[in-house]
């Protein structure tokens, strides 16, 4: 977060405060970044108020707590100068701090002189200071004119005098106020004052308490430290003693690691041999896989040969198959032409025939008719559509 500082009248952005940012850390930010030596101190101004903040303060949580007000709330950087005026001065300026917080907000200023009203113009005018009317001019003589002249002259003095006094009472008025004001605020400050004297006193005896105690818990760490130094003597004798016995041991161990290496190194060397002997089995027998992979390979190249070589046989005979099929198919539609000639011939064989069949019966029917016999024809004539024999065709006749 941004934090906006006036320096010298300049303001200054501080990047990257938090929460946990203190006006220590402001202060030492701004002053390695204008190049400033010397004392300053982080101050807070609302409206014409203003408070000297702790180096240990949080500027934002500062800003937190004045919530609504938070915008019209300025921090200035500004030099602390040496000696007892300065330390006073704060003492009266800084209000006093409850529990680790900074105290409400602050009690807004009088308002200002240019927007307060003269009371002196809204107040009655005395009956001996109402405006004097000049009576109209006549024809006078030289006495009356000098003595009216002098009049008119006296009467603007008055009037001068009496504009002058309502303006001294105004300004006597609002002195009036700003004097009530000032001394309001100067109360408060003195309670400000007391309130950090009692502070002063109560952290003068957490102080010395803190001392004491302090003090009585050294006592106490010394005659601690006492007992432990004797403990740790006599510890020391027991570990000279107890590093003897690990010398000795860690000879006995240097010994056995030694025979140990030794043992790993032949083990190492075994291992090795091993290890040639297999790789060398395993070249073999990649050398036999590769082998038998080639002759593999070979046999395959033969068969896809002799496969190569039946697909060609097999694409010339089905040639000559199509070939044939062509032929076949040639034949076929010869044979059904000729097919067709035959139906057609029987067919008009046929008709010859049923033409005789009907000059056959025409004469004996037209003997009957001639006759005048009344012999009905047996039979329906739905039956014509049977086949009717002839002497060409005995079996009959299709039509």
């Amino acid at each position: 977060m941004e934090l906006k500082v006036w320096v010298e009248g300049i303001q200054r952005i501080v990047c990257g405060v938090t929460e946990t940012t203190t006006c220590q850390d402001v202060v030492f930010a701004l002053a390695h970044a204008t190049g400033k030596v010397g004392r300053f101190t982080l101050i807070e101004r609302w409206r014409n108020n203003e408070r000297l903040l702790a180096p240990q303060e949080y500027p934002l949580k500062i800003l937190m707590k004045w919530g609504e007000y938070s915008n019209d709330i300025q921090f200035i950087l500004r030099r602390s100068d040496s000696g007892s005026g300065q330390k006073s001065s704060q003492s009266t300026n800084r209000s006093p701090i409850g529990n680790g917080e900074p105290p409400p907000p602050y009690r807004s200023p009088p308002p200002p002189t240019q927007s307060r009203k003269s009371p002196t113009r809204t107040r009655p005018r005395s009956s001996h200071m109402s405006p004097v009317s000049l009576p109209e001019e006549e024809p006078r003589s030289p006495e009356a004119v000098t003595y009216n002249s002098q009049y008119r002259e006296l009467v603007s003095l008055v009037n001068y005098q009496r504009e002058k006094l309502t303006t001294q009472q105004a300004d006597l008025i609002k002195y009036d106020a700003e004097i009530g004001f000032w001394e309001n605020k100067g109360r408060e400050q003195e309670r400000q004052v007391e309130l950090l004297q009692q502070q002063i006193s109560s952290a003068d005896n957490q102080l010395r308490i803190s001392t004491e105690q302090k003090l009585f818990e050294q006592v106490q760490a010394l005659t601690y430290l006492e007992e432990e130094s004797e403990i740790v003597k006599q510890n020391e004798k027991t570990l000279k003693s107890e590093i003897v016995l690990v010398r000795s041991k860690l000879a006995n161990c240097e010994t056995e690691l030694l025979q140990c290496k030794n043992k790993i190194r032949k083990i190492m060397e075994e291992i090795h041999n091993e290890q040639r002997i297999i790789n060398s089995r395993q070249q073999e027998n990649r050398q036999a896989l590769e082998r038998s992979m080639l002759a593999e390979v070979e046999n395959l190249q033969t068969q896809i040969q002799q496969a190569k070589h039946a697909t060609e046989i097999n694409h010339l005979t089905a040639e000559n198959l199509k070939r044939e099929v062509g032929v076949l198919e040639d034949a076929i539609m010869e044979k059904k032409r000729q097919v067709e000639r035959l139906v057609q011939e029987m067919k008009e064989a046929n008709l010859q025939s049923l033409s005789g069949s009907v000059d056959e019966l025409r004469h004996p029917l037209d003997g009957l008719c001639k006759a005048g016999s009344a012999r009905r024809i047996i039979g329906s004539p739905r039956q014509l559509e049977n086949a009717a024999p002839t002497n060409k065709n005995p079996h009959g006749v299709w039509v």
